[in-house]
C-alpha cells in the first residue's frame, strides 16, 4: 500500500512539475479588444484594437502583438495609436519597445509562473461558445473569463466602470505556423532584471500597456488601496484609479496644449501676410498637424481666398486663440486629468 501511494503521490508530483501554460500544443488566436470609461464628468474614453496570440510547445514558446487606439472625447481630445509585441520561451519574456526600437529581455519570475492557473481565485458560472469553441464561464470580482484548456478566449473586467472585453474571434488550434512567425524585429536587446518579481510596479503604467491596465486592474484590485469591495469604494478613491491609469494622458496634453496655442500664434501671423490659398494652407498645415495628434477635427482645406474668407478665418482663429490663452494658467496649475480635464471643460 505504501509502495502504490508514493508511485501515485510521485506521478502527481511530475504532473505538477510539468504543468504546461496550455493544454494545446499550438495554435493562433484572433482577438478583438473594446472597452473605455468616463474619466471625468466632462470627458470620456474609449479603446478599439485587435490581438494575435501565436503560441506553440503547449504555450511555453508564445507571441502576442496588439494595434489599437485610445481616444478621448469631450473636455479633452486625445488619439493616440498603440502597437505592442511581447514573446515569451521557457526562460525569458521580451517585449518589443517600438518607440526606442529597442527588445527589452528579462528572466521569468514568480509572477509569470504564478499567472499559469487562470481559473484561480474565480467560480465557475456554466458554459459558453466564443469564436466556435465551447469554454467554462468563470467569475470574481470584477472579472469574467471563458476559459479553454488553460486559453481565455474571452476576458470581461469592470473596475469603478472601468469596462475592458478582449474576445476571440477566430481560433486554430494545432497549426504548425512557421518559425518565421515568432520573430521580433531586428532591434537591440536591452536586458535588465526585476526587483522582487514586481513585474508590474517596473512597466505596467507606461503608455504603451494602456490596454493591460484596463486589463489586469479588475484582476489586481491591491493596487488600490483599500478593504473594502469593490461595489463598495468611494468616489474619491475611483478619482484616483482615473487619475493614476490616466498619467501618461495627463503629460501628453499638458506639454500640447501649450504648443497648440504658439502653432495658433504663428498660424494666425502667417494668413495675415498671404495672398493665394495654396500659401494659406500651407500656413494652417503645422496647427491642422497639432490638432490631428489631439484627436481634434482639422480645418477644411482653403479653396477660395478673397478678403472675406480671409477675415473670417483669422476670426475663426483668434476666437480659439482667446480661448486656449484664457485656460493655459489652469492647465499649468493642473496636477492631473481630473484638474485638467476641469479646465478644458
Amino acid at each position: 500500500m505504501k509502495t502504490i501511494l508514493f508511485i501515485g503521490m510521485a506521478t502527481l508530483l511530475h504532473a505538477e512539475a510539468f504543468k504546461h501554460p496550455f493544454e494545446v500544443e499550438s495554435g493562433m488566436v484572433l482577438y478583438k479588444i473594446s472597452g473605455g470609461t468616463q474619466l471625468t464628468p466632462e470627458t470620456n474614453l474609449s479603446i478599439n484594437g485587435k490581438t494575435k496570440l501565436h503560441f506553440k510547445d503547449w504555450g511555453e514558446v508564445k507571441l502576442e502583438e496588439e494595434n489599437g487606439v485610445i481616444v478621448t472625447t469631450g473636455a479633452i481630445k486625445h488619439k493616440q495609436y498603440i502597437k505592442k509585441s511581447e514573446k515569451h520561451t521557457k526562460d525569458t519574456v521580451i517585449t518589443v519597445d517600438y518607440a526606442n526600437e529597442q527588445l527589452l529581455e528579462r528572466k521569468k519570475s514568480s509572477h509569470d509562473i504564478s499567472g499559469i492557473d487562470q481559473t484561480a481565485s474565480l467560480t465557475k458560472i456554466g458554459e459558453e461558445t466564443v469564436a466556435g469553441v465551447p469554454c467554462e464561464m468563470w467569475e470574481g470580482a470584477g472579472v469574467k473569463k471563458c476559459i479553454y484548456k488553460n486559453i481565455v478566449l474571452r476576458l470581461e473586467s469592470n473596475l469603478l466602470d472601468v469596462v475592458y472585453v478582449k474576445e476571440a474571434t477566430k481560433v486554430i488550434f494545432d497549426s504548425n505556423a512557421s518559425t518565421e512567425v515568432y520573430t521580433l524585429p531586428d532591434f537591440p536587446v536591452q536586458e535588465f532584471a526585476l526587483f522582487k518579481d514586481k513585474i508590474k510596479t517596473k512597466n505596467r503604467y507606461k503608455a504603451e500597456n494602456f490596454y493591460n491596465i484596463l486589463k489586469e486592474a479588475a484582476l489586481d484590485v491591491s493596487d488600490i488601496n483599500t478593504t473594502e469591495s469593490i461595489t463598495d469604494l468611494r468616489d474619491e478613491e475611483r478619482i484616483q484609479f482615473i487619475n493614476h491609469i490616466s498619467k501618461d494622458i495627463y503629460k501628453r496634453q499638458k506639454k500640447f496644449l501649450p504648443k497648440l496655442l504658439r502653432s495658433m500664434k504663428k498660424t494666425r501671423e502667417c494668413l495675415q501676410t498671404v495672398e493665394d490659398p495654396a500659401a494659406a494652407n500651407q500656413c494652417m498645415e503645422y496647427c491642422n498637424q497639432m490638432k490631428a495628434q489631439m484627436g481634434s477635427k482639422k480645418d477644411k482645406e482653403i479653396i477660395l481666398w478673397d478678403e472675406k474668407q480671409k477675415n473670417s478665418l483669422l476670426d475663426k482663429i483668434e476666437d480659439e486663440l482667446i480661448d486656449l490663452q484664457s485656460r493655459i494658467p489652469c492647465v499649468n496649475r493642473a496636477k492631473n486629468i481630473t484638474d485638467l480635464s476641469s479646465c478644458m471643460k
